[in-house]
């Protein structure tokens, strides 16, 4: 079974994000955080195949968690989902994502880059 985490500091976007995915449920092993504090605790847990998420985030943004999570899994695939192209936050993101996904995405799509 694939495992999944999804990190966005807005409860509202992963409860769309859980809602969006509910019929994966039975091949993929979702975890949910609000916070890159969060996210880490949850990686140091177990290994996560893949990792989704937010660029702008209060305390610890998406780049910072995704270079943390680089450096102790990196075999953990590492995208990014957002709504926000800030030139320099993009330029940190390069070295520490594999790929990058706008918001609004689609649940299809979405699925298709996750499988």
């Amino acid at each position: 079974m694939k495992r999944l985490l999804f990190v966005d500091d807005e409860p509202q976007i992963l409860d769309g994000l859980r809602d969006a995915l509910h019929r994966q449920r039975l091949q993929w092993d979702m975890t949910f955080c609000t916070s890159g504090p969060d996210a880490l605790r949850a990686m140091d847990g177990g290994a996560f195949d893949v990792v989704v998420s937010d660029m702008r985030m209060p305390g610890m943004d998406g780049a910072e968690l995704l270079r943390r999570i680089k450096e102790r899994h990196p075999a953990t695939v590492r995208i990014v989902l957002s709504g926000q192209a800030d030139r320099e936050l993009v330029m940190r993101l390069l070295p520490v994502s594999q790929q990058f996904l706008s918001k609004p995405c689609s649940a299809s799509e979405l699925r298709t880059v996750l499988e």
